[in-house]
Order: C-alpha cells, then sequence, then structure tokens
C-alpha cells in the first residue's frame, strides 16, 4: 500500500465537506416504467415521466424483528400482517369504528410489540408506503413477504391480495370533509384513495412513532468498477442534534460505536469523530479500511450507534454519506455509500 493510499485512512474525510445533491424529501412512487397515452411502454429518455426522473427517496421499509416495519424515510412504525386468525390477521375487516376497536385492543398493557402509542394513519401516511409500480396489492413488497397460511407477525408479512377490480382498501383516521359520514381509505390494487361510509368494511394496518433509545445507522457501500478495492473510508455527516460520539480522532470510546460489517479481520480498521465546520460540535464520523491480503467487498461495510437526543428518532435522510477508495496503487476507486437505519 502506497502512502497515498494510507493516507485516505488517517483521519481522512473529517475535513473535507460532503457533497450532496438536493433531493426531494417525499418517497418515491417506486415506478420505474414510461407509457404512451395510449398505455403502450415507452423508452423513458426524455418522456418526463415518473419512471423517468424517479424523484424522491427510496422507500426504506426494514423489519424490526418484533412484528413491526421500520420507515428511515418518516420514522414511522408500520405493524406487520399475518395469515393466523389473531388480531393482526391480514383478512380481518373492520368498520371504521371497529378499526378504533382494534387500536384500543393494540395500546392494552403489555402492547403490542412493547409500544401502547398505536393508531390508525392518517390517507397520507398511508399513501408514502404505495410502490406505484407494483399492483394487487401496490404497497411496497415488504409488505409482502412469506405470507404463508398460518404465518404470525414474527415470521411473515402479508397484505391483502385483491380481486383485479376490487375497490377494497386500508382505512384511514382520516374523514372526508365534504361528506363526514366518509372516511378515506387507500386501495390495495391500485394506491388509490377512495372515500367510504364509515359503515362499511376495510383492512386496518396500525402505525406508531418510535421511541428512539438509539439509533444505528447502516452504512452501505458500493463501487462503480470491478477494480480490486483495497483502502476506504466512509465519511458520515450527522446533525449535531444527536449526542455527540464520546472521544475524537481515533479514541477506543468513538471504534466503540461502530462495528466493522465487512467480515474482514485481518485488515486495519479505524474510526474517528469530528467537527467538519468549525462550530466546536461534532458532526461527522469516518469509518476506515485498509486490507492488503485481498479486495474490500462492496455491500454492507458499517454499523455506527448514536444516541437519540431526548428520544426523537433521527430519519436516515438526516445523514449524508461520501466514500473515499482506492486500489493496491493508491489509485482511486470510483464509489458510492448509502445508509439505512433502525431504532432502539
Amino acid at each position: 500500500m502506497t502512502p497515498r493510499a494510507l493516507a485516505l485512512l488517517v483521519p481522512l474525510a473529517l475535513a473535507l465537506p460532503a457533497l450532496v445533491a438536493a433531493e426531494s424529501t417525499l418517497p418515491k412512487t417506486g415506478q420505474k416504467k414510461c407509457y404512451s397515452a395510449a398505455g403502450a411502454k415507452i423508452p423513458c429518455a426524455g418522456s418526463h415521466q415518473d419512471g423517468a426522473d424517479r424523484a424522491g427517496l427510496t422507500i426504506d421499509l426494514q423489519d424490526s424483528g418484533d412484528g413491526t416495519l421500520t420507515d428511515g424515510n418518516t420514522r414511522l412504525l408500520w405493524e406487520k400482517l399475518s395469515r393466523d386468525g389473531s388480531l393482526h390477521d391480514r383478512d380481518a375487516l373492520y368498520t371504521w369504528q371497529q378499526a378504533a376497536d382494534k387500536i384500543t385492543q393494540l395500546n392494552t398493557p403489555p402492547c403490542f410489540a412493547g409500544l401502547c402509542t398505536w393508531r390508525l394513519p392518517n390517507i397520507k401516511e398511508l399513501q408514502s408506503v404505495v410502490d406505484y409500480d407494483r399492483q394487487r396489492p401496490a404497497l411496497a413488497k415488504s409488505f409482502l413477504k412469506k405470507c404463508k397460511p398460518g404465518c404470525g407477525v414474527a415470521s411473515c408479512s402479508c397484505t391483502p391480495v385483491p380481486a383485479p377490480d376490487s375497490l377494497a382498501g386500508f382505512w384511514s383516521s382520516t374523514t372526508n370533509r365534504s361528506v363526514p359520514s366518509e372516511a378515506w381509505q387507500l386501495v390495495h390494487a391500485t394506491g388509490a384513495s377512495t372515500s367510504l361510509a364509515k359503515t362499511a368494511t376495510g383492512s386496518v394496518r396500525a402505525v406508531a412513532e418510535p421511541v428512539c433509545q438509539f439509533a444505528t445507522v447502516t452504512v452501505s457501500i458500493a463501487f462503480a468498477s470491478a477494480a480490486a478495492v483495497s483502502g476506504v473510508t466512509a465519511a458520515l455527516d450527522y446533525p449535531p442534534a444527536l449526542a455527540s460520539i464520546p472521544g475524537s480522532g481515533s479514541e477506543p470510546s468513538v471504534l466503540a460505536r461502530v462495528t466493522n460489517l465487512t467480515g474482514i479481520g485481518n485488515g486495519i480498521f479505524s474510526a474517528g469523530d469530528g467537527d467538519s465546520d468549525g462550530d466546536s460540535l461534532d458532526d461527522r464520523l469516518s469509518a476506515g479500511l485498509v486490507f492488503l491480503s485481498g479486495a474490500i467487498p462492496a455491500g454492507p461495510f458499517a454499523d455506527v450507534r448514536f444516541d437519540c437526543a431526548a428520544g426523537d428518532a433521527p430519519l436516515a435522510s438526516d445523514f449524508a454519506c461520501t466514500l473515499d477508495a482506492s486500489d493496491g496503487n493508491g489509485d482511486p476507486v470510483a464509489g458510492s455509500c448509502s445508509v439505512k437505519i433502525r431504532y432502539e
């Protein structure tokens, strides 16, 4: 490894400003194809359609392991549904009032997933998890995994699979202001919103805000070429409102918060925390790895554990990640890094 390559890791991006492109803070629709006015598929280039622009944040739902899914873009925790005949069963139908009764049951101690703050989502919250590239159901694929008869929320994630012309949907907490005896539902098949009498029936998927003691940010890396990468540093800018990681530079107290996810145990793994903008507040953590005996793989690189400020759960979009990588000769390798988040 040349001195140039080693220099990537000491202390690296602590003094480098992160360059982050402006981006919509709304979720992507998920649409990847483009269509003519007659409904035929067409090339997306130059069409100015959603499938071409793909604006917004990628839907980021992670299984929390307790019957819930965590959305890293909105902080929201979503109830998973099952096929076991329980309170969470995907095929259970409720009137609007009965939906409220289900929420009461979820919030009865010891409460579902240890949270007693479950509620019926509003219509915009439901729309945030629609994937308009999918149909029947038009929801993010995390809501339909391993959904076999008899499965519970710990092992599967279910959503009703409607008939092609079905208007069945999930109840929201949002009343139709024009017709107050009706409330809005999100249609399973298409992701459209429709207003139904509150005496009609629909499905219920509850939502809650997490109480956050710790936020673990998973940093993943990707490379633009097949070059063997020997040195990597990922610089993670984080909100100053988060409690700074104790220590600075490469002190053991910093490294104790960072976990190497590469599986490489015989490389040189380091971490440092510092102030990137001179305001005396730590706001950037860098994690680096030098590996001379092989190539550093793309994929999950490091977990970084932060204290949540006053129980407030940060969003994935609160973090910006930049990557420096080099080959064995110290020549730069183009790449990028991304983040996902989970709460404790």
